[in-house]
């Protein structure tokens, strides 16, 4: 649930929708040893400046 609240978050800072393809682009759905998981595609990163702080 982290990641799909991290994804939301940096979709809107930068104003775009988050989309399931885009979320798809970013994040890939892995099991292992029973255990479900989101890992990151590549080195791809969402934010090239992040900020230091999110406030409301």
């Amino acid at each position: 649930m982290v990641r799909i609240r991290h994804f939301e978050f940096c979709c809107c800072l930068q104003g775009v929708e988050p989309t399931l393809d885009r979320f798809r682009a970013c994040y890939q759905f892995q099991c292992n040893l029973g255990l479900y998981y989101f890992t990151t595609c590549g080195a791809k990163k969402l934010l090239i400046n992040p900020p230091k702080s999110y406030h409301d």
